[in-house]
């Protein structure tokens, strides 16, 4: 099969545009809670709302397959997440709030799963390392892109969620005429299939739900753990944005590695390395100059581990099944991004300093236990 390169640039193009609104709502909602006197308490449950939402998703979205095109669920995806972010806008209400993080990770679900199915199914096994390689630099840089928008916008008076709208909308509208000319479709989804993806492909699950965990925790924790040990704040923001600079550099040429080598090869190999480098960071001082190569290829690292189970996940399954792997890795990684800085967090209350000691663990072990299932 050839590459329907349309499809590609459709998703990519796609995900690009969403991932700039995540990254600048994400911060912003916590923000403007944090602004108006909401305890950390709260700023969680409503985080947590959003990844309720997700799961939802999943049990919802596959009644939608029934009905509309993946290019039509992809682009009613950003169509409601559009509508949601005007509702941030314009309600100041707590409760309304909630609903609408709840209704922004149902709408983020059916974006990223019908998006990564598509793309696995319009590509080529031998370019589909390079096309996820460039899958996932782009939602990187999205993500990088949309805090820097925060000072631009302003918190007040709801133009940054505008904005957002606004960009998100006309993303639709450009992907809609781009769709049509896809020559690709992935298959239908039912939920029966995603226990059957479950029991066939529990090691792919492991990858993605590792690096939830290690998405989640570094983010969230590497500041803390930087100021911690002496850092000064923009030292720590710096540092967060070495760890992106590594995973949008390293995407494209890691793509090229999974199209040369077993893709499992290089799956485990970045487990590894995270594990390592992580572990390293752990012993070294905040204020020194190991930590920002460091920092910028552990990035590379644990981004790699999603950008391989991806190329992995077009290269052993199809049909209906691409959806519902697709659909896992959502599942997958909520829950990792939910445990991981939990678990880490309560640790570090007792051993300070040890923040990315269950980072290192997962990743080494990780990689042991798929050399030797595989």
């Amino acid at each position: 099969m050839d590459t329907d390169w349309w499809s590609v640039l459709t998703v990519t193009i796609g995900i690009t545009v969403f991932a700039i609104a995540q990254g600048l709502t994400y911060p912003l909602i916590s923000l403007l809670l944090a602004e108006r006197g909401a305890l950390e308490t709260i700023v969680g449950l409503n985080a947590a709302a959003f990844m309720l939402g997700l799961a939802v998703s999943v049990l919802v979205v596959p009644a939608l397959t029934r009905h509309l095109r993946a290019g039509q669920v992809i682009v009613a995806g950003l169509a409601g997440a559009a509508l949601t972010l005007i509702g941030f806008a314009v309600s100041d209400s707590l409760a309304v709030w909630f609903a609408l993080r709840f209704a922004l990770g149902f709408c983020v679900n059916a974006i990223y799963v019908f998006g990564e199915a598509w793309l696995n199914a319009a590509s080529a096994d031998k370019v589909r390392g390079r096309v996820a390689g460039v899958y996932s630099a782009g939602m990187t840089l999205g993500f990088v892109i949309g805090p820097l928008a925060i000072p631009l916008f302003g918190t007040e008076d709801g133009l940054a969620f505008a904005a957002c709208a606004v960009l998100i909308s006309l993303a639709a509208f450009g992907l809609g005429i781009m769709s049509r000319r896809a020559r690709v479709e992935p298959e239908k989804l039912e939920l029966a299939d995603l226990p059957r993806f479950a029991r066939a492909a529990p090691l792919l699950i492991l990858l993605v739900l590792a690096f939830g965990f290690v998405d989640a925790t570094v983010l969230s924790l590497a500041p803390l753990h930087m100021v911690e040990g002496g850092a000064t704040t923009a030292a720590a923001a710096t540092f967060i944005a070495v760890m992106h600079l590594g995973m949008i550099m390293a995407q494209p040429a890691l793509g090229v590695l999974l199209d040369r080598m077993d893709r499992w090869h290089v799956a485990i190999g970045c487990l590894a390395a995270t594990g390592v480098i992580f572990g390293v960071l752990i012993f070294l001082p905040a204020t020194g100059m190991l930590i920002w190569p460091l920092g910028a290829l552990g990035g590379a690292a644990f981004f790699g581990i999603y950008t391989s189970a991806l190329a992995i996940l077009g290269q052993e399954h199809k049909g209906p099944m691409l959806v519902a792997g697709a659909s896992a890795f959502s599942l997958a990684y909520a829950a990792g991004g939910v445990f991981g800085p939990a678990a880490n967090g309560a640790l570090v209350d007792i051993l300070p300093g040890m923040t990315f000691a269950l980072v290192a663990v997962l990743g080494i072990v990780g990689a042991l236990i798929l050399v030797w299932r595989r």
